[in-house]
Parts: structure tokens; sequence; C-alpha cells
């Protein structure tokens, strides 16, 4: 597990992105393959009906294992769209997304998501820490996404060398659920009461 000591986030950020890009393009394929795998498995992503995954950047971890599942399954497919400060998440099948804000592939339309137990975010980060912190790129667009979407579940996406102890959190950062890594699956200090209960379901499986 990378650490770091009281490092302020840009410099944090900058050190996570530059040991993220040294990773080879066959470590991040498996790496991502490992990590959908493990999705896949879970009780929580069985259930989900609303699924919101992203389209990775070349140093992400790649969700598509895990998109391509839910397609299989029938699930409703969301991704992000951003539109200067703001971000939406959006209704649309992955072979149709359109090169958007910052290069990223994006829906150009689509219905809006609307929050649900069923729900469950895929996460792309800089960093997480164990108590469920996420350090993004800087642009706060998923934390005030997300702030909008309070039930759903929220599970991060990450290489093991992404999660790093005690990451500043700010009063605005939206924190995840749990966190999932090539070599496990890592609860954060759950924020609502009934993580408890899909902790212990899923370690029983």
């Amino acid at each position: 597990m990378g650490e770091h000591v009281n490092l302020e986030k840009p410099e944090l950020r900058r050190q996570c992105l530059a040991e993220r890009r040294r990773l080879s393009s066959d470590q991040i394929a498996s790496t991502s393959r490992a990590i959908c795998d493990r999705v896949v498995r879970m009780r929580l992503f069985a259930r989900a009906q609303h699924l919101v995954a992203y389209a990775a950047l070349a140093d992400e971890i790649d969700p598509r294992g895990i998109v391509a599942v839910g397609l299989e399954r029938a699930k409703t497919l969301y991704f992000p769209r951003v539109d200067g400060a703001k971000i939406e998440f959006l209704s649309h099948h992955p072979a149709q997304l359109r090169s958007g804000s910052y290069g990223v592939l994006e829906p150009g339309g689509g219905a809006p998501l609307a929050d649900g137990s069923d729900v469950m975010f895929l996460v792309p980060g800089v960093a997480f820490d164990p108590g469920g912190t996420r350090l993004g790129r800087g642009g706060g667009h998923y934390d005030r996404g997300l702030a909008c979407y309070p039930i759903g579940f929220r599970l991060g996406l990450a290489a093991e060398m992404q999660v790093r102890k005690g990451i500043a959190r700010d009063a605005w950062d939206q924190p995840m659920d749990a966190v999932v890594t090539e070599r496990r699956l890592l609860w954060t200090a759950a924020r609502r009461r009934d993580c408890t209960s899909a902790r212990i379901e899923e370690t029983l499986r």
C-alpha cells in the first residue's frame, strides 16, 4: 500500500499520477481485468439495476469488463457528461459515446439518472484511502455530481498502488462506500447503516 506524510492534495495528486503513468498498458489491462472480475461477482452488482460507469483514460482502471456484463444482464447503463463545472449521469449505450470534455468519451444525450438503492456507481480516482476519501483530478466534478445522489452505492476502482493512507478530506469531498483493487474489496467507514449488512453479506458469499 502506498503511503505519504502530510502531503498537500496538489503534490499528492502529482506524485500519484506520475506513478500511475509509469505502469505499462499491459499492467493496466491486467489490473483492470482482475478488478472487473471481482466486481461482477459481488451481490451488490447482481442486485443493481442501474450501473453508472465511465470511459477510462489511458492510465485509469478500465471498467469495460463490468460494462459488458451489465449489458448482458440488461442493466441500464449511465455515463458521465461534463458541462462546465457540472457533471450529469445519462443513460447511453457504451458503443455510442462520443468525444467530449477533456477528451473523454461521454454521452451526447440520454435520460438522467434517478437516485435509488438499486444504483451502483463505478468511480475512478487518482487515489483512495481506507476511510473512503477519494482524490480526484482537481476539478471537483464527481464530488458535485455524487452529492446529488446520496443513496446510490459508490464503489471506487483502483490499483492497489492507488490506495493511500490519510488523504485529507475537505467538507465537499464525497466518500466511497468501498474500494476494489486487484487484490481485495476494501470496505470503508460506511456512509450509511445498510452498508454494514451489505458488507457481511458480501463476506459470507
